[in-house]
């Protein structure tokens, strides 16, 4: 399956507070959310980081392990992800690449929005920064091989706001939201993707 980088790349000061009380204010934060949804810009960088590419769509998010990721412009693309099984979806080219859900979250950073915290806890190390309204958060992979070094949130006024995925590769992704709605109903059926008749599916 085509790598789904999520992320963009900051350069932070040293997180002062301690790793017991960083993961308790990430878990506020993400319990208090139980569904996300609303618009993205999403920008591609090189390892020189300079800018390759830049996709725009919709997105939504609901607790636990739900994610659905519509790339719009310049070429349609969607994500579809639940606790069995992850999506990808090529519209123009009508194929479709489905794999089993997996527990490892290096290998599908966009559950990470939607995890149970204390299994964030096991696998990453966490670091914060507090900056006015804004709280930025510093995911490290505790075992190396994954898709990404590190994985940054930001929240801004509670609310997510932006993350960024800097991959082993030197690539890095960086993810702006807007027009972000919390703890809205979404509709369960979004999250499990039904194949459009003709679409030729490969399984993973």
């Amino acid at each position: 399956m085509k790598k789904f980088a999520l992320c963009w790349l900051l350069l932070l000061s040293p997180f002062a507070l301690s790793a017991d009380q960083d993961i308790a204010e990430l878990r506020k934060l993400l319990d208090a959310t139980k569904s996300l949804q609303g618009d993205f810009v999403q920008s591609l960088y090189d390892e020189k980081n300079e800018l390759q590419e830049e996709t725009k769509g919709h997105f939504m998010m609901m607790r636990p392990r739900k994610f659905y990721w519509e790339t719009i412009e310049p070429m349609p693309q969607l994500l579809v992800s639940n606790d069995k099984e992850i999506w990808l979806y090529d519209p123009d080219l009508e194929t479709a690449t489905v794999r089993k859900f997996s527990d490892d979250l290096q290998q599908a950073p966009a559950l990470i929005l939607s995890e149970n915290v204390d299994e964030l806890k096991k696998q990453f190390s966490v670091g914060s920064k507090s900056d006015k309204n804004t709280k930025t958060f510093m995911l490290t992979p505790k075992v190396s091989g994954g898709l990404f070094q590190q994985l940054i949130l930001v929240f801004s006024s509670g609310v997510l706001a932006e993350f960024t995925m800097q991959s082993n590769d030197g690539q890095s992704t960086r993810s702006v939201l807007s027009n972000v709605k919390a703890n809205q109903a979404l509709a369960e059926e979004k999250f499990y993707f039904q194949v459009p008749a003709g679409v030729e599916v490969t399984r993973q």
